[in-house]
């Protein structure tokens, strides 16, 4: 027989997991459908969170680490290289302009990923070559 106290303890648990879900969406940048499938894809074909296991909902926050969102007791982030400044730069200056709707860093990851051949997901995985012609692309952009 499983205690009352467990049974509280697990049911913490799982809402605290489901908080840092939602978070983990505000702070990614995720649309709902995004959102949804990715709970989809770590949780059985779930699209709610309230339906999920806390080994699903670990598993979608594991996803979300890996996918850029910092984990509790914030690993250190490496400064950005000066083409990766530039880079940023450039991206605020398209964000001022109102040509970009996400200016924070995840906007600026997903439009690299679409820009490059094999999807680049973080700045320190990209050749000189990709950040120049991406640093050009940005100038070309923001001039129009």
């Amino acid at each position: 027989m499983v205690s009352a106290s467990l049974i509280a303890a697990r049911a913490a648990q799982h809402t605290q997991l489901i908080r840092q879900i939602h978070t983990a969406k505000r702070d990614l940048g995720l649309d709902d459908d995004t959102y949804r499938l990715t709970l989809a894809r770590f949780a059985a074909g779930k699209t709610s969170s309230k339906e999920c296991s806390i080994a699903e909902l670990q598993a979608v926050i594991e996803h979300f680490h890996e996918s850029g969102w910092p984990r509790p007791g914030g690993q250190a982030r490496k400064p950005l290289s000066p083409r990766q400044k530039k880079m940023w730069a450039l991206w605020q200056t398209l964000a001022d302009q109102g040509k970009v709707r996400n200016r924070r860093m995840v906007g600026l990851l997903a439009w690299i990923a679409g820009q490059t051949d094999n999807q680049v997901q973080r700045l320190e995985w990209l050749t000189p070559a990709q950040e120049h012609t991406l640093i050009e692309s940005l100038k070309a952009w923001a001039e129009r």
